[in-house]
């Protein structure tokens, strides 16, 4: 729109925030050629309160209030200047990062950072980052109260230079995620997973043995794996992700029937079944079975697992920690720390009031795990206990029938908390039995 004069450019606008737009604005600069104004309602105050506001958001957000269809372009650039307002650019990011960092190691004594540069900029004078790990050090301390069991991810920053975020997870006795350790690394290579490892063996297991890490198949952290101590033979052990399995395994196929089987026979506990399915499979499809059987067992199925997963089938603890970082992903470094700190501190204030109500209650164990063994006593209850010996704890055990199913001997001893089964399932099953032989030798 074009106007005469200056005075009647003010009066439109004017008129226009009034029965329009409803919104007030104010005057950054005015001279006899230029009079130029802001919303006072800017996207600032959106971008703070959600990372994961983005420029959808933006275009409702203006047709909402003005009734204006914003272009995608003018969107996209206005959004891209408040997140530069609130969080900076990436450069100027990086250039604080240290200090903040340093700032969260003073104030939270135990968090671990550590840093590995590129080189030296002899012109600037300055590192080039190339890595960055933290751990916060209530996730450290409350790691040793978790199952052995590590999940680790890696995802995309958003950004202009393309990063890469690796993320280490596990779960807590309630099962909730408990995120570990976080890098920012250049690209996700066997070098880059290789050093984020090195990190968290030194900082976060510290010597700690037994442990079982849960990946996807990518090639560099495969390799970073076999060469590190923690989590090989006989210190621990890697096995893949079988949500990952199935999806590789499904690209291959380009079968959707084939895909539902491989996740029965990954997730199944008993290796009769598992063979079962697996013939199945093979009956379908010769090369589908070729491509599961070339696959180390040990390394994608639960029935030839070895009680190592503790029934974690899948990455998706490292993967909800990449969902709730999500709109993070978009920021400067600095801000992408900053929000990994807001989200652990959220998680122990909840919890911490999660774990004073079961304080109250008397509770001997978590909520998840009350739960499971209320779930395994209504089963032990149906099944038929012939006592062995009582001064060794030891009875037989025989499941109910069900139709075809049931009807399985376990032989139990309570005293050295062994069981002999017919059939290998996972850690969680053989505690039916044990419910059901306890009752009766009164343990």
């Amino acid at each position: 729109m074009l106007f005469k004069t200056k005075e009647e450019l003010m009066e439109a606008v004017q008129d226009h925030s009034i029965r329009h737009a409803r919104r007030e604005y104010y005057v950054t600069e005015s001279s006899k050629t230029k009079w130029k104004v802001l919303c006072k309602h800017s996207t600032e105050g959106h971008v703070k309160c959600n990372p994961s506001y983005g420029i959808k958001h933006v275009i409702q957000n203006v047709k909402d209030q003005t009734g204006y269809d914003v272009p995608y372009q003018k969107a996209w650039y206005s959004l891209k200047m408040a997140r530069e307002i609130v969080y900076g650019t990436w450069e100027s990011s990086v250039k604080k990062l240290p200090a903040y960092l340093g700032a969260i190691q003073k104030y939270n004594p135990g968090t671990i950072v550590e840093w590995k540069h590129k080189g030296f900029q002899a012109s600037t004078g300055k590192y080039v980052m190339g890595y960055v790990f933290w751990a916060f050090k209530p996730c450290i301390d409350g790691f040793q109260f978790c199952r052995n069991v590590i999940s680790v991810d890696g995802t995309h920053l958003y950004t202009k230079y393309k990063y890469k975020l690796l993320i280490a997870a596990a779960m807590d006795g309630n099962q909730q995620v408990l995120p570990l350790a976080f890098a920012v690394v250049d690209e996700e290579t066997y070098p880059s997973w290789k050093w984020f490892l090195q990190q968290l063996s030194r900082h976060v297991i510290r010597g700690r043995r037994g442990m079982c890490l849960i990946s996807d198949r990518h090639g560099g952290l495969i390799k970073a794996v076999r060469e590190g101590p923690d989590f090989v033979s006989p210190h621990g052990v890697h096995r893949y992700c079988l949500r990952h399995v199935c999806s590789n395994f499904n690209s291959t196929i380009k079968n959707v029937v084939l895909k539902d089987l491989c996740w029965q026979a990954g997730s199944e506990n008993q290796s009769r079944k598992f063979n079962r399915i697996m013939d199945e499979i093979k009956k379908q499809d010769v090369k589908a079975f070729a491509y599961l059987d070339a696959i180390n067992k040990e390394k994608w199925t639960a029935s030839h697992d070895g009680g190592w997963r503790c029934g974690i089938l899948t990455t998706n603890m490292s993967e909800c920690i990449n969902g709730v970082l999500k709109g993070a992903r978009r920021l400067p470094v600095s801000a992408l720390v900053e929000i990994t700190l807001e989200r652990t501190v959220h998680y122990f204030h909840v919890r911490a009031i999660k774990g004073q109500k079961m304080l109250q209650n008397n509770q001997l164990w978590t909520d998840f795990a009350c739960k499971m063994f209320i779930s395994w006593q209504q089963k032990a209850v149906e099944h038929t206990v012939t006592k062995y010996s009582h001064a060794q704890q030891s009875a037989s055990v025989v499941t109910r029938r069900q139709g075809r199913h049931g009807m399985n001997t376990h032989v139990v001893k309570i005293a050295n908390r062994e069981m002999l089964m017919r059939q290998v399932e996972s850690i969680w099953h053989p505690l039916f039995s044990r419910s059901k032989s306890m009752r009766c030798i009164q343990y």
